[in-house]
C-alpha cells in the first residue's frame, strides 16, 4: 500500500558521532507480568502514574483477556488513564540505534494528544504522539514538536496494531512501520528521539510539561532492540507477530516423531528456539528422562532411545551466562506397544445366532478403542460378528495399534467329505463319492454334473474343473472340494505311408504329444504279420506284400487313440507274359501285350506258331500281338513267345514261354 504523507519533516545537519548501542533483545509479553521474557537479561517493566496534576485512577491498570487478530484469546495488560510503563533502560539498550515495536489496541484516545514514548525522562514535551483531527474519530502520528507524519487521519481505536519505530544512529533516520508497511521515515538530526542509559522511557505516560496528554490502551506485547531495523527484518517480525508476541520461542524444541510405537526406537531431538546457532552466552541443558543418548551435544540435534514404554519428559533449560536468567521447556512423549487378547464366542447353529468377539487391550496409553475393520473404531470391546474370518484391532491413546487374526465358529457336528482328486479322460464320467450328515447339498459349478444338488452327483466335465460341495444343517454350512482333472484326447502321430523295400527291415514309430511318460503306455500294432514286436512304440517291418497297420496308444491315465500306416512293396524289374488272350472283338483281351516293371526298353519280342514260323515281331515297348498273321485271323492254339528287354539299371532280362490264342 501507498503511504501519502501529509507532512514530510526532513532535517540536514553536519555528522554528528553517535553512541554505540548494545545489540540485545528485551521482551515483554504481558501475562500478567511486566517481568523479561527469560533468559533475556533486561529490567522489569514498572507501572508508572503520569506527572503533573492529572487525575489518576487509584490502580495503574489491569491484566485482562482479549482476542487477538489471529484468533488466539490470550493475557493483555491494559492501562489505566494517565497511566504509563516505564522501561529503565538500566544499560542504555536503547540508545542512538534502536528499534521499539509495540504490538496493541488503543482503546481510549483522551483528549488531543495520546503521548505513544516519551525519551526525556517526563522533562519535556518532545515525543511521538497519537493526534487527534477535528471531525474525525481516527489519529494522526505526530513526532512533536516536528509535526505530523505519514497517512493522516489513520489509526483507529478497534485495531491492533504492530507499530515499529527503528533508528540508524548512523544517519538519524528513524523509520516508522506499521505492520510491515513503511508508514513515514524521519530524519532526528537534532537527537530528539534517542535514549540513554540510565534514563528510563515512558510507554503512554505523559510528562510535566503539558499534562493529561494520555490514554488507553491494551498491550499485548513489547520490544526494545539494541539495532536499526531493515525492512526485511520488520517483515519477518510482522509475519511472525502472532508467534512471537504469545510464545516464548527461546527454548523451544521439536521432538520427531511425537509418539512412538514400540520400544527402543529412535527418536530425534531439535532444538529450534529463536538463539543461533552456537548459543554464545547461553547454557544448554538436558533432561532425557533415561533415555540412551545415541549421538548429540550442546544444542544438539540429539538422537535417543528408551530401552521401555511409557510417557517420558525431555526437559531443556537454557541459562543466561550474563545475569543467570534462566528458562525451562519440557515437552512429553508418549512410547507405548499395546498387546492385544482376543476371546471368541462361537454362534449357535440351531438358532443362527452369531457369535461374539471381545477384545482386551494392555501394555498401551489408555483410552482404548477397538475395531474388527480397521476403520471404524469404538471404544466398546465387545463385537457380535457372524460365522467368518476377521482380523481384529487395539487403538491406544498414542495412535499405536495391534491386531490379530480371529476365526468366529458355529458350533456344529456338519461334516461333508468328497473324494479324493482324480483323473478322467475326455468323454469319461465319475461319480463324486461324498459321505455327509448334512440335510441339504449344492455343487459349484454346475458345469458337467447330472445332479448340482445331489449328494453324490455323477461329473462328466469336458475340462478340469474344480467341484465346491456345500452342505448345509440348520443354519450351518461346511464344504469340501475335488478337483477333476480331464486329461486331453490322445493323438497318435505314426510313420507316414511309404513304399519299401521286398524283403528289406523298416522302422515304424508311433507317439503322442499327450503322453509325457512312454515307459507308462502302452502301444498295440495290427496286425502283427512281419513285425518283430507289436507291443513296442517303434516296432521293425520286414514284408513281401503291401501291408496296412493299425496302432493303438493307452496312456497311464487309460486315454486312448489310434493311427493307421500303410506300407507298399516297391517290384523288382520284371517283364511278364499273359497266358492266353481271345482277340474275338468283344474288347476284352484284345491284344497280347508284355508286362514290365521297371524296364527302360525291348530289344525283340516274338511269337511263333506250332511250326515254327514268326508270327509277329517288335522291339517297342506297350506295343503286343493283335493274333492276326499275314493279314488273316490265327488259327487258335497254342503259340511259343520270346522276349529280351533292358530294365532300367542296365539288366538284360530274357523270358520264353508259351501262351494260348482263343477266338
Amino acid at each position: 500500500m501507498k503511504w501519502n504523507a501529509l507532512y514530510i519533516l526532513i532535517f540536514f545537519s553536519s555528522f554528528l558521532p553517535f553512541a554505540q548501542a548494545q545489540t540485545g533483545k528485551h521482551t515483554y509479553r504481558f501475562k500478567n507480568e511486566f517481568t523479561v521474557a527469560q533468559p533475556e537479561c533486561g529490567p522489569d517493566l514498572v507501572p508508572q502514574q503520569a506527572a503533573g496534576s492529572c487525575s489518576a485512577a487509584t490502580t495503574h491498570g489491569r491484566f485482562l483477556e482479549d482476542v487477538l487478530p489471529c484468533g488466539g484469546r490470550r493475557s493483555i495488560y491494559h492501562n489505566n488513564t494517565n497511566w504509563g510503563l516505564a522501561y529503565p533502560n538500566t544499560d542504555g539498550l536503547v540508545s542512538e540505534s534502536y528499534t521499539i515495536q509495540l504490538y496493541l489496541k488503543v482503546t481510549d484516545w483522551g483528549k488531543t494528544w495520546t503521548r505513544i514514548i516519551d525519551f526525556s525522562n517526563g522533562t519535556r514535551d518532545d515525543g511521538i504522539y497519537f493526534k487527534n483531527t477535528p471531525g474525525r474519530t481516527e489519529r494522526c502520528l505526530d513526532f512533536y514538536p516536528n509535526g505530523i507524519i505519514g497517512e493522516c487521519p489513520f489509526f483507529n481505536n478497534s485495531t491492533y496494531y504492530l507499530l515499529t519505530f527503528t533508528r540508524d544512529g548512523a544517519t538519524g533516520r528513524m523509520d516508522v512501520y506499521v505492520n510491515n508497511n513503511l508508514f513515514a521515515s524521519y530524519i532526528d538530526a537534532s537527537k530528539t528521539y534517542v535514549g540513554k542509559a540510565g534514563s528510563p522511557i515512558y510507554i503512554f505516560r505523559d510528562d510535566n510539561v503539558e499534562t493529561c496528554e494520555s490514554g488507553e490502551a491494551n498491550f499485548a506485547y513489547l520490544a526494545f532492540h539494541g539495532k536499526y531495523f531493515s525492512q526485511a527484518e520488520v517483515n519477518k517480525s510482522a509475519s511472525e507477530i502472532c508467534f512471537e508476541a504469545s510464545i516464548n520461542a527461546y527454548p523451544d524444541f521439536a521432538i520427531t516423531p511425537g509418539a512412538v510405537c514400540g520400544t527402543a526406537k529412535q527418536v530425534e531431538v531439535k532444538y529450534t528456539g529463536s538463539i543461533p546457532a552456537p548459543g554464545t552466552g547461553y547454557d544448554f541443558k538436558w533432561d532425557w528422562d533415561g533415555a540412551q543418548v545415541i549421538s548429540g551435544s550442546g544444542m544438539g540435534p540429539y538422537v535417543l532411545s528408551w530401552a521401555t514404554g511409557g510417557t517420558r519428559n525431555v526437559t531443556l533449560t537454557i541459562t543466561s551466562q550474563a545475569c543467570g536468567n534462566a528458562i525451562v521447556n519440557s515437552k512429553k512423549i508418549v512410547m507405548s506397544n499395546p498387546k492385544l487378547t482376543a476371546e471368541v464366542a462361537s454362534g449357535s447353529c440351531d438358532t443362527g445366532t452369531d457369535g461374539t468377539i471381545t477384545l482386551t487391550a494392555a501394555e498401551g496409553i489408555s483410552p482404548y478403542r477397538y475395531s474388527i475393520d480397521s476403520v471404524n473404531y469404538q471404544a466398546t470391546n465387545v463385537f457380535r460378528a457372524p460365522v467368518g474370518k476377521y482380523r481384529v484391532y487395539v487403538k491406544d491413546d498414542n495412535g499405536c495399534v495391534t491386531g490379530q487374526n480371529v476365526n468366529v465358529t458355529f458350533t456344529s457336528d456338519i461334516t461333508v467329505n468328497t473324494m479324493p482328486d482324480t483323473t478322467l479322460c475326455v468323454g469319461q464320467s465319475v461319480t463324486l463319492a461324498t459321505a455327509s450328515n448334512g440335510q441339504t447339498f449344492s455343487w459349484l459349478p454346475q458345469t458337467g454334473l447330472d445332479n448340482a444338488g445331489a449328494l453324490e452327483p455323477v461329473a462328466t466335465p469336458e475340462a478340469t474343473t474344480r467341484y465346491i460341495i456345500t452342505a448345509t444343517k440348520g443354519f450351518c454350512t461346511q464344504t469340501d472340494t475335488v478337483q477333476v482333472r480331464v486329461s486331453p484326447k490322445i493323438e497318435v502321430n505314426v510313420t507316414p505311408d511309404a513304399i519299401i523295400e521286398y524283403n528289406v527291415p523298416f522302422q515304424l514309430n508311433a507317439n503322442s504329444p499327450q503322453i509325457i511318460n512312454y515307459a507308462a503306455a502302452t502301444f498295440l500294432w495290427t496286425p502283427s504279420d512281419g513285425l518283430n514286436d507289436a507291443n513296442i512304440k517303434s516296432p521293425i517291418a520286414i514284408l513281401r506284400e503291401n501291408q496296412t497297420y493299425t496302432v493303438d496308444v493307452t496312456s497311464d491315465l487309460g486315454c486312448t487313440g489310434s493311427a493307421t500306416v500303410n506300407l507298399s512293396i516297391k517290384r523288382q524289374e520284371s517283364i511278364a507274359i499273359p497266358t492266353a488272350f481271345s482277340p474275338n472283338g468283344d474288347g476284352k483281351n484284345e491284344v497280347l501285350i508284355p508286362v514290365v516293371n521297371d524296364i527302360e526298353s525291348i530289344r525283340y519280342f516274338r511269337i511263333y506258331n506250332r511250326w515254327g514260323q514268326l508270327v509277329f515281331f517288335t522291339d517297342q515297348l506297350n506295343t503286343g500281338w493283335d493274333g492276326s498273321f499275314k493279314g488273316a485271323t490265327a488259327i487258335s492254339g497254342t503259340y511259343v513267345y520270346e522276349i529280351e528287354g533292358i530294365s532300367t539299371k542296365g539288366r538284360v532280362i530274357n523270358k520264353r514261354g508259351a501262351v494260348m490264342l482263343l477266338q
